[in-house]
């Protein structure tokens, strides 16, 4: 699982830098000259004399007399002074708060092709505090960032690409917008671009250009990239295998608070792989990583609770974090959480609940989720029996390398129950699922071959089959066996 969240390039841009930090001053002022041109309409002059009360710099330091003349500029139409403005309005200098006129002044600085402006009012829109969340109106005003030459608007508009938040989802776009903003000196467009040609999203599949992006953004500060080249030298996919090297990524990104790193720095510690095996220390790192929403963090520290392993065993902290963990997009926690409910051992049993768990893990991916809630449609358990949805449910998590319920979906498609009959892939099903020791699978083809069921009689078969089913665990197939 991968962190890649809107909110997190948001907050890089902030909010409390002081007003006239755009416009450093290049020498001494003489404030009344100034003021005598910029009272005649020089607009250029209110605005180094309202960035000299800005900051103190040729005249005394005042954020009143700062605002007027940045107003001056602004309306003698310098974006600049518009842009200055907005921030103190942001930030309550010179004044009190005032978002609305923040808004009012970044809109004018925009429109004066003032990038910064564009790129700092999407960030409100975008966010949704002070004013209503229009993502729309944020994605294009992004778009005028990007096209400005802020590399950061493009990063951003990526990922609005790539996740169809605001707009309809579009890798390629995505993957141009993170290049765009790469070559623009952005490391997390680097990461991002990075991550796209590492899962070939919108662009073709390219592990070892991945690795290089993500080293050149790891260079630059992008923990998100330190973190994802450390996944590549422990895995060795696109990077020599390296296991130190990727435990000193891991403990650099995390200590940076990087929670998907802290992830698999715990998973170091708690199964002594490279690092002394301390569990206390695990748990400590899939805490961090789950407070950092990352959901592989929560899941580890729910499975910690819940066989009391590091922490005093409590499943209803188990239970929560479960939850949390599918929430933050590692849909096992739902299956879990689901079987908890399911099984009833430790929480009231409901199975109702547990049927919308495995459902949500089962669109998130998780193909155990997709093969625990097959059968419950098949067999009742918590809803009417419903065999369009589970022979969906059976098809996705066979496809998804669940071997007993390939057996499942091949039994109707062999008898062409609930489903197009189809009795050669049925049977091919079936035997995949009997070769991955699913005994009741073997048990049936055994049958198939001795009793002539749609197959030639081929008793040797049919006992070689019997023979494999016991082996799987299966009595009946022992009880079959012995008897020939």
């Amino acid at each position: 699982m991968r962190l890649s969240r809107t909110s997190l390039l948001l907050v890089v841009l902030g909010w409390t830098s002081a007003a006239g930090a755009q416009a450093p001053a290049t020498g001494p002022v003489d404030a009344e000259a100034l003021k005598k041109t910029c009272d005649k309409g020089n607009a250029a002059d209110c605005l180094t004399l309202a960035g000299a009360y800005a900051r103190g710099e040729g005249a005394p330091r005042d954020a009143s007399k700062a605002a007027g003349f940045y107003k001056k500029a602004c309306d003698g139409g310098q974006a600049p002074g518009c842009f200055e403005l907005a921030t103190m309005h942001v930030a309550g200098q010179g004044g009190s708060k005032d978002t609305s006129k923040a808004i009012t002044f970044f809109q004018r600085a925009c429109d004066l092709k003032y990038a910064e402006g564009c790129i700092r009012l999407a960030v409100l829109y975008s966010d949704g505090k002070d004013v209503p969340k229009d993502l729309g109106r944020a994605g294009t005003l992004l778009s005028q960032s990007c096209e400005g030459g802020i590399a950061r608007a493009c990063a951003m508009l990526g990922l609005m690409n790539r996740n169809g938040v605001g707009l309809a989802a579009n890798p390629a776009t995505a993957a141009q917008l993170f290049k765009k903003a790469c070559d623009g000196g952005d490391a997390e467009g680097c990461g991002e671009l990075g991550l796209a040609l590492l899962d070939g999203r919108g662009v073709a599949r390219d592990p070892a250009k991945a690795t290089a992006l993500f080293t050149k953004a790891c260079e630059a500060g992008g923990m998100t990239a330190c973190y994802q080249l450390g996944l590549a030298h422990e895995t060795g996919a696109g990077a020599p295998r390296d296991p130190a090297r990727a435990t000193a990524l891991f403990t650099r990104a995390c200590e940076a608070h990087q929670p998907g790193a802290c992830h698999s720095l715990g998973l170091l510690a708690k199964n002594g792989t490279g690092v002394a095996k301390d569990i206390a220390r695990a748990t400590s790192l899939f805490k961090e990583s789950c407070e950092g929403h990352f959901g592989g963090g929560c899941y580890e520290l729910a499975t910690a609770y819940f066989g009391g392993r590091g922490v005093a065993r409590d499943y209803s902290q188990a239970a929560t974090l479960y939850r949390q963990a599918c929430n933050d997009g590692d849909f096992r926690g739902c299956t879990t959480l689901g079987v908890m409910y399911s099984s009833g051992t430790q929480m009231a049993p409901d199975l109702v609940r547990a049927l919308k768990l495995f459902e949500e893990a089962c669109g998130g991916g998780d193909i155990n989720g997709c093969a625990r809630a097959a059968p419950m449609y098949e067999q009742a358990q918590g809803t009417p029996r419903d065999m369009p949805h589970a022979l969906a449910a059976y098809k996705k998590a066979c496809d998804g390398g669940n071997e007993a319920s390939c057996y499942r979906y091949g039994h109707h498609q062999r008898l062409g129950e609930h489903v197009t009959r189809d009795p050669a892939q049925g049977i091919q099903r079936m035997q995949k699922a009997c070769d991955a020791s699913v005994g009741e699978a073997c048990f049936e083809l055994a049958r198939m071959y001795d009793n002539a069921e749609g197959v030639a009689r081929d008793l040797q078969h049919a006992l070689a089959l019997y023979k494999q089913g016991c082996a799987a665990g299966l009595e009946q197939a022992c009880v079959k066996s012995r008897n020939r």
